[in-house]
């Protein structure tokens, strides 16, 4: 059984396509109210979306919305002359070929030989560099721990000598700089 395609199944594909591609042509010029109509729910929500996206001020959103029902016929009408009859047909028969044609996809296999090589010392550098990382904070809690005992340690030392409660030297240095 061969896999490859001959030159008359290749002519007769794109003999199928290229009708198919008229056919959709033929359908949007003859079907234009139905073409407007597509275009005009697209603009709807495509204006619903950018508008609550940009502006989600209550007062100043609905009366946007309001205002994007103006130019509804004239987006309407050029979107259907400017894009859906010149490329959609070709669109829509690319991808309803996509549908139908199966493709050999190749599969890919990772070696022992490249994880080895390739990925095995760069996961060993992450691990290095995840255990510097948790040192270096157990570190800083440290010395965090350390800060916080020195400085509390300090001040009751102060409040000691001074021969006060803590209170009461934070009421007298409140009452220093208010003068």
């Amino acid at each position: 059984m061969s896999k490859i395609k001959t030159q008359e199944e290749v002519d007769k594909e794109q003999q199928n396509l290229q009708e198919i591609l008229i056919l959709l042509d033929q359908l949007f010029r003859r079907e234009e109210a139905t073409a407007k109509s597509i275009v005009g729910c697209l603009y709807d929500i495509a204006m619903i979306n950018l508008i609550n996206k940009y502006c989600p001020l209550w007062g100043i959103n609905l009366t946007l919305k309001y205002l994007t029902r103006l130019p509804r016929p004239v987006a309407q009408s050029l979107g259907v002359k400017l894009y859906l009859q010149p490329k959609c047909p070709q669109l829509i028969t690319d991808w309803l070929y996509t549908l139908v044609e199966f493709p050999d996809k190749p599969t890919t296999t990772l070696e022992a030989e490249v994880i080895a090589h390739e990925l095995f010392p760069t996961l060993q550098e992450s691990k290095l560099e995840i255990k510097s990382l948790h040192q270096k904070v157990k570190l800083l809690t440290s010395a965090l721990v350390v800060t916080i005992a020195i400085f509390s340690g300090g001040f009751a030392w102060i409040a000691y000598n001074l021969d006060m409660n803590p209170m009461q030297l934070l009421t007298t240095s409140q009452g220093n700089l208010r003068d």
